[in-house]
């Protein structure tokens, strides 16, 4: 099942990038890519395939009997999904954003397809069964918005999603390994994260032949977030992520929460190379990575992609030391 999950995301999300790179090209829906002296135009909202795979991935698992967790993931990867799409053609405010993130979260309520024990780091347990389902909307705001804002270079959002679903599903055989049945929920859905966020990278990489959108980054938000939770690796997601976190942390407390096409990007590109603005601005990651020295864009990235793979490697053995204290 695991390698049927994986393969079947990926090559849908690749055929579907593909084909609606195509169309959109053709409709005209394009952006700009802002990081090319040459400004080329790209094709906006090809993260569509994203949902797509995802979906069809959680049809294989409703099939295997898994009905529960199918419906809650798939749901919650469609409301997402919608979200993305509205904000693509609509643009929606900060706050309409914050707010129509928690909606990803309702599915799992309302099926109650969730532990209020999660694993706590070098601890055990917990025991949150009143202030669990209360946290639940704020965690899905913060991985959807958190990867709509980490999604401003070729590959940076997919390729540290990527990282990040393959160290949740290590997690997942981790935690099955140890006992926790909910373990394999955690694999089999990292998996069709992995797989999709694979098959969407092959375009959107340096130099990239389509942009996610927000239906892209809030559909692989509400994915991952819905992972985490359904699969019990709420820990291990939040450590394995902490690039994105500080990146959305750093933008929020300098500009506050604003529509990030409401202020000036907080780089500029000198030819081929990318440096803070020298004027104040927003603050982000990329902002402290290129404030010494600047990047090309597939450099930045590469930094970027190394934050990301060692915070994962810290969050599998915050882990593996946790589960030996069980």
């Amino acid at each position: 099942m695991e390698l049927y999950v994986l393969l079947t995301s990926l090559a849908i999300a690749l055929a579907s990038s593909l084909l609606f790179s195509w169309l959109f090209r053709r409709l005209r829906h394009v952006g700009v890519d802002v990081h090319k002296p040459c400004k080329v135009e790209v094709p906006e909202s090809v993260g569509i395939s994203l949902s797509l795979a995802l979906l069809a991935s959680s049809a294989l698992l409703y099939a295997s009997g898994e009905e529960r967790v199918a419906l809650a993931f798939s749901s919650s990867v469609a409301i997402g999904a919608a979200i993305g799409l509205l904000d693509d053609f609509i643009v929606l405010k900060a706050w309409q954003k914050i707010v129509l993130g928690t909606l990803p979260s309702l599915p799992l309520l309302a099926l109650g397809a969730y532990s209020p024990s999660p694993l706590v780091p070098l601890d055990g347990f917990a025991r949150l069964t009143i202030v669990y389902p209360i946290l639940l909307p704020l965690a899905f705001t913060v991985a959807t918005n958190g990867l709509n804002m980490f999604d401003t270079h070729n590959g940076s959002m997919l390729s540290s999603a990527l990282i990040i679903a393959v160290t949740m599903a290590a997690a997942g055989l981790m935690m099955g390994a140890a006992g926790v049945a909910e373990g394999r929920y955690a694999l089999l859905l990292s998996l069709a994260i992995a797989g999709a966020s694979a098959g969407a990278l092959a375009l959107n990489l340096y130099p990239a032949r389509a942009f996610n959108g927000d239906v892209g980054s809030f559909s692989l938000g509400a994915a991952i977030a819905a992972a985490a939770v359904l699969g019990r690796v709420e820990a291990v997601t939040v450590l394995a992520a902490l690039p994105i976190l500080l990146n959305g942390l750093l933008k929020i407390t300098s500009v506050g929460f604003k529509e990030r096409r409401s202020f000036e990007r907080p780089v500029v590109l000198e030819r081929w190379f990318i440096r803070p603005k020298s004027s104040e601005g927003a603050l982000s990651l990329p902002v402290l990575i290129t404030s010494r020295i600047p990047l090309s864009e597939p450099e930045l990235v590469a930094v970027i992609t190394l934050l990301t793979g060692i915070t994962s490697l810290l969050a599998l053995l915050t882990l593996y030391i946790t589960l030996l204290r069980l």
